[in-house]
C-alpha cells in the first residue's frame, strides 16, 4: 500500500547519515527502506540534498500577545513565515511581551492566538517568566509551558529578578520539573559601568560612540552571572544558559552535567568591530564581543562543546534599530536565515552535518522533553528540514517572511538554503516559497 508521502535523499541523524527512502503516513514515519517505498507524493528532488530531522528553535521572541502592542514588529503568522523559510519546524516564544507570560491565562491566549495565525502549520510552544512577584504561582502554568525563563538583567515585561532570590527562584521551577532558561548578565555589573562611564566623563550619545553599548555590558557580567546560576545547581531540573556571548563561559558550565549553554548564529558571525559599520543593527544583548573570543566561540561549537543553536529571534523595525546605539532597542532577526547560517557552518567552518542534527534537532527535541521529533526515525513525527548545499543564496530584505523586513546578514551570500520544510507530513515550505495560506 502506498505512503501518503515519500521522501527520498540523504538523512542526518546525530550518529549517522545513510541515503534512504522515508515513507509518512498521517503526519508521522512510518517506515524507511533503502529503496522500493511506493507513495502517493514523492519528494524525489529531496536527493542531493541533507535531510535533518525538523529544526527546532527554542529560543526566539515573536512579539505577540493580547495586547497587539508589539504586533507592528513580528506576529505569530509573520514569525511561522519566517521560521518554516528557515528549515525551523518548531519554536519556543519567550515572555518578554507587553503583556508578560507569568501566568496561565496570558499563556493560554498566547497559544490560541498561535494557532490561530500559524494555521496549524508548525508547533509554538512558550516559556513562562519568572519575576519576584509570581514566584509562589509559578506551577500554576506548568501545563501550559515547556520551559521557565528568568532574566538576570533588566528586560521589558519587568521580568528581571535580584541576585538574592535568584536560588529562590530556581527553586520555584523545581518544583514543575520543567527545564530552566536563564538570560545571564549581571544587572549590578552593568549598574556599575554606567556610573564609571559618567564619571570618565564618556559621550553617550552620538554614532562616533558606537562601542559604547558593549562597554556598558563586558564579559565580566555574562562570567559573573553564569557564576551565580551554576552555584545553586542542585539535583533537580535542567538548566540553559542562553546565548552564551563568551568563550570563558563554557569554561564554568562544562564541569556541570545539568546545565546547558545555546549560542545565536550573531555571536558565532560577527565580531563588535562589524557594529562600526552596523551601528545598532547589530545591538544585541549580550553584545557582540572580539573577532579573538569569536573564533574560539566557533571552534569550540564545532567541537561539540554548545548544546544548542538558537536564533534568539528578536525583530525590531529599521527605524527603531536606526536610532542611537543607546537609544535603539537590543536584538535582531534570525528566522529566515537560520538555515542559510547552517549550510554556512557546515560548508565553510567545517561543522559536521551529523552535529547540525544534534544541536538544531535532538539535543533541544531532549531539552524540552518532545520526545516525538528530534530523530529520523520509524513513529516520530514527519517533521523534516532539507538542505540543498548547492543553491547559493545572497540575502536580501525583499525575500524575508519576518515582518520587521530587514536581516543583520543583508548583502551575505551563504553556500546553501532550505529546500524543503515538512511539518507533520505536509511540505510547507520550497526555497523562497512558503505555504500559501499563509502568505495570502
Amino acid at each position: 500500500m502506498p505512503h501518503d508521502l515519500v521522501v527520498e535523499g540523504k538523512v542526518v541523524n546525530p550518529e549517522e547519515i545513510y541515503d534512504a527512502q522515508i515513507g509518512i503516513d498521517k503526519g508521522y514515519i512510518t517506515e524507511i527502506k533503502k529503496q522500493g517505498l511506493r507513495g502517493e507524493r514523492k519528494v524525489e528532488d529531496a536527493r542531493g540534498c541533507l535531510i535533518f530531522p525538523g529544526f527546532i528553535d527554542i529560543h526566539a521572541h515573536l512579539r505577540e500577545d493580547s495586547s497587539h502592542k508589539w504586533d507592528y514588529k513580528e506576529d505569530f503568522r509573520s514569525g511561522t513565515q519566517a521560521a518554516l523559510h528557515g528549515g525551523i519546524t518548531t519554536v519556543v516564544d519567550m515572555p518578554n511581551t507587553p503583556l508578560p507570560g507569568i501566568n496561565s491565562e496570558r499563556i493560554k491566549a498566547k497559544h490560541k492566538l498561535a494557532y490561530i495565525k500559524s494555521k496549524g502549520l508548525i508547533d509554538l510552544f512558550f516559556c513562562g517568566g519568572v519575576t519576584e512577584s509570581n514566584m509562589n504561582t509559578v506551577a500554576d502554568m506548568q501545563k501550559e509551558v515547556v520551559a521557565y525563563k528568568i532574566y538576570l538583567a533588566e528586560t521589558s515585561g519587568g521580568l528581571y529578578i535580584r541576585d538574592e532570590v535568584l536560588p529562590e527562584a530556581i527553586k520555584a521551577v523545581e518544583a514543575t520539573s520543567k527545564p530552566i532558561v536563564v538570560h545571564c548578565e549581571d544587572q549590578g555589573i552593568i549598574e556599575k559601568r554606567k556610573e564609571e562611564l559618567k564619571i570618565r566623563g564618556e559621550e553617550w550619545r552620538g554614532h562616533n560612540h558606537v562601542e559604547i553599548h558593549s562597554e556598558l555590558r563586558p564579559e565580566e557580567a555574562e562570567l559573573s552571572a553564569v557564576e551565580k546560576v551554576v552555584a545553586t545547581v542542585s539535583s533537580g531540573n535542567k538548566i540553559n544558559i542562553a546565548h552564551v556571548s563568551v568563550y570563558a563561559t563554557l569554561g564554568i558550565i562544562r564541569q556541570y552535567k545539568k546545565v546547558h549553554c545555546e549560542v545565536t548564529p550573531h555571536h558565532l558571525f560577527f565580531s563588535k568591530t562589524d557594529v562600526l559599520a552596523k551601528k545598532a543593527f547589530l545591538k544585541t544583548n549580550p553584545p557582540l564581543r572580539t573577532e579573538e573570543n569569536r573564533l574560539r566561540l566557533l571552534e569550540a561549537f564545532k567541537e561539540g562543546e554548545i548544546d544548542f543553536l538558537v536564533t534568539d529571534h528578536a525583530p525590531h523595525t529599521k527605524e527603531e534599530k536606526a536610532r542611537d546605539i543607546l537609544e535603539a532597542p537590543a536584538g535582531v532577526p534570525n528566522l529566515d536565515t537560520y538555515g542559510n547560517f547552517v549550510s554556512w557552518l557546515i560548508v565553510c567552518c567545517g561543522v559536521h552535518p551529523k552535529l547540525i542534527s544534534r544541536v538544531c534537532s535532538y539535543n533541544p527535541a531532549t531539552f524540552l522533553g518532545l520526545n516525538d521529533r528530534g530523530r529520523i526515525e520509524v513513529g516520530k513525527r514527519a517533521n523534516l528540514t532539507i538542505l540543498d548545499l548547492k543553491k547559493r543564496v545572497k540575502i536580501s530584505g525583499e525575500h524575508l517572511y519576518t515582518k520587521c523586513g530587514w536581516s543583520p546578514f543583508e548583502g551575505c551570500e551563504f553556500p546553501g538554503a532550505v529546500r524543503h520544510t515538512i511539518f507533520n507530513g505536509t511540505v510547507v515550505s520550497e526555497y523562497e516559497e512558503v505555504a500559501g495560506d499563509l502568505v495570502s
